[in-house]
């Protein structure tokens, strides 16, 4: 089943409603600070778990010890930077160890899937986004493929951020215009990627899987960098800190530099931000 709002963080929110569950969930410690809020809107409660390297995803470990120690009603998987890396081994041993628990697969960084052609599997529900800064922007929207059992109704009251309004388009004039701008935002970010790759010494970049949704380096002075970028005319971003004491996620974050490679930033400036970089860090 598909449903389809105004926000990926809608759909959260009235899963989250629907479930009615007092058991927290497990959510890992440097998410979208909307997910926490919308977490916090729904009266659902959480834990929040350090993420493990290399992966740079929730730690599996920690999530097997709190599931198999205590009770829980789900766990969020937010996809680091777009990783389209397969959960099911992960995700098999979850549901194996807890069978009732939830699993969402935050994917609101990743290429959006409306057809469900690379599916989760094991995921009871599978999140996308298509809002502002993420990997194809149409300036709003969301919509997650649910499994059949996943009880799923729009809420009747909520804050007024999350705008629960049905949206105006239907979902097939939506889908058409995520295809049609997927299609040349998977062009665009090819040709910067390449140009960051091929410029910014191998050592300062993530993994070719962390490449989505932004071109990801790891830089010993990262708001130095980020401020000679700007000096420069140009721009960049940071991702989202820990949400408490985690050192592994603090360790990330004390790292990370966003370099953007979609439609808010052209092939030439991309060649300037690298040579920043590289002159940065030479």
């Amino acid at each position: 089943m598909i449903v389809f709002e105004r926000r990926a963080s809608a759909i959260l929110f009235n899963l989250l409603r629907a479930l009615r569950d007092p058991r927290p969930f497990l959510v890992p410690a440097n998410v979208c600070p909307i997910v926490l809020q919308t977490f916090k809107a729904a009266g659902q409660s959480f834990v929040l778990v350090d993420i493990s390297e290399p992966s740079l995803e929730i730690d599996a470990v920690q999530c097997l010890e709190h599931i198999r120690s205590g009770g829980f009603a789900g766990l969020l998987f937010a996809r680091p930077y777009g990783s389209e890396r397969d959960l099911s081994p992960f995700f098999v041993e979850l549901r194996s160890a807890r069978p009732d628990l939830l699993i969402i697969d935050d994917k609101c960084l990743c290429m959006p899937d409306c057809d469900n052609e690379s599916p989760s599997p094991q995921a009871h529900v599978t999140l996308f986004s298509t809002g502002p800064r993420k990997s194809v922007d149409v300036g709003g929207g969301g919509f997650a493929h649910l499994d059949e059992r996943v009880v799923y109704r729009r809420a009747k009251n909520a804050p007024d951020w999350l705008d629960l309004r049905p949206p105006d388009e239907s979902w097939d004039e939506y889908r058409e215009q995520v295809f049609s701008e997927a299609r040349a935002m998977t062009a665009h970010k090819k040709e910067l990627n390449a140009i960051y790759s091929s410029t910014i010494p191998a050592p300062l970049q993530l993994p070719f899987d962390f490449q989505q949704w932004r071109f990801n380096i790891r830089v010993p002075d990262p708001d130095s960098l980020i401020a000679e970028l700007f000096a420069c005319g140009l721009f960049a971003g940071r991702h989202y800190p820990p949400h408490g004491e985690f050192p592994v996620a603090a360790k990330l974050h004390a790292q990370i530099v966003n370099l953007f490679n979609d439609h808010y930033f052209s092939a030439e400036q991309a060649r300037r931000a690298a040579e920043v970089v590289v002159r940065f860090n030479g």
